[in-house]
């Protein structure tokens, strides 16, 4: 049904972009993958950190209360919060230590994961706690917040571009659900020249270009006046990502946990995603006049937190997901977290085992 759609869309322009497919197949508001059941977990199509284990979630409850201690940030918003597992172990851990917020805003798109997370929210039974409140707009926002996106800006739509010898050429999805390229003005777009794409691209380099990522941030920027946000998601900073073995591009799709990197085959069936820019990001926050305070692996991030003070060294099945979240061969080294300040007092970022923000 979503090929459908797309056959439609392409059929009254001749083509579409591929940041317009991938909005599509993502997020289409009867047919997208993101309103599928069983999307996140085990018997889903991947597992995400809070899944994997609650310290995860418990780690950023740590960090949310290092932060009020020289912050008054009352307000706790989560961008794309899948199937509230991350709120649902934060809110515990807040509610143990006493340091509950007033309000908890979840900032969604996808009706089906709505549902889920007022479920979860409902069983939780802390509605005399805290007021949660769903919003899909910018300007529902509140003025001032500790903001978390995990995993996030890796399934924002993007543009695939090529670099040729002296021009570049963006990818289109043609009738035949093929690519095809067209001769492109990468710099018309403001955006792209926060990408720090370098000098000495090879000829047919191929990388992601995501406007919809500076809309995103300049429309959180728009209505928020003090924030302390936390984003974890995989990629690299710009000198890691535009790099020969990268030549094709980070497009990778997956189902029922298996990698494939080609978005034209069982359309509508996997995931979509493509690794993050890190310095994209924190440059369009600077433009914005955020400060980025603080940029790291999730590993270093988690045992800055002290992830392993808290586990039972006696239940391997706790010892090995802490493994799998801080481990260099699996997520630990891949995953990074950017930390982007607006309008706070200098929030000590001393406690963190390493700071590569110089990386960025």
């Amino acid at each position: 049904m979503i090929k459908e759609k797309l056959e439609l869309k392409i059929k009254d322009n001749d083509d579409i972009s591929f940041s317009e497919y991938m909005e599509i197949v993502l997020f289409d508001k009867e047919h997208g993958f993101y309103e599928k059941e069983n999307i996140l977990g085990k018997y889903g199509h991947f597992i995400t950190s809070p899944l994997i284990s609650k310290h995860f979630s418990n780690c950023i409850a740590k960090n949310y209360i290092q932060v009020c201690k020289e912050e008054k940030l009352n307000n706790i918003v989560e961008l794309g919060a899948g199937d509230a597992e991350l709120s649902k172990n934060l809110i515990h851990y807040l509610k143990d230590k006493k340091y509950l917020p007033k309000k908890y805003y979840f900032f969604d798109k996808s009706s089906f994961l709505i549902s889920k997370q007022k479920k979860v929210i409902k069983d939780l039974d802390f509605k005399n706690d805290i007021d949660f409140i769903w919003i899909d707009k910018y300007e529902d926002l509140p003025n001032k917040a500790f903001i978390i996106a995990n995993e996030l800006f890796d399934c924002i739509p993007t543009d695939i571009i090529r670099f040729k010898k002296n021009y570049y050429e963006k990818a289109y999805i043609n009738k035949t659900f093929d690519i095809s390229w067209k001769k492109y003005n990468l710099f018309s777009k403001p955006s792209a020249k926060y990408l720090s794409v370098p000098d000495n691209l090879r000829n047919n380099y191929i990388f992601e270009f995501s406007h919809e990522q500076y809309q995103i941030i300049n429309g959180i920027n728009k209505f928020i006046d003090k924030a302390y946000f936390l984003i974890f998601d995989y990629g690299y900073s710009a000198s890691e990502l535009y790099i020969n073995d990268r030549m094709d591009g980070t497009i990778a799709c997956i189902k029922n946990h298996l990698s494939d990197f080609n978005p034209l085959s069982e359309i509508g069936e996997k995931d979509i995603s493509a690794f993050v820019n890190f310095s994209y990001l924190k440059n369009i926050f600077m433009e914005n006049n955020w400060s980025a305070s603080a940029f790291m692996n999730q590993g270093n991030y988690l045992l800055s937190f002290d992830i392993l003070n808290d586990i039972n060294i006696n239940n391997l099945d706790e010892v090995g997901s802490i493994k799998k979240l801080i481990m260099p061969n699996q997520m630990g080294e891949i995953f990074k977290v950017l930390i982007v300040q607006k309008n706070t007092s200098k929030i000590s970022d001393n406690n963190f085992i390493k700071n590569d923000i110089i990386k960025l």
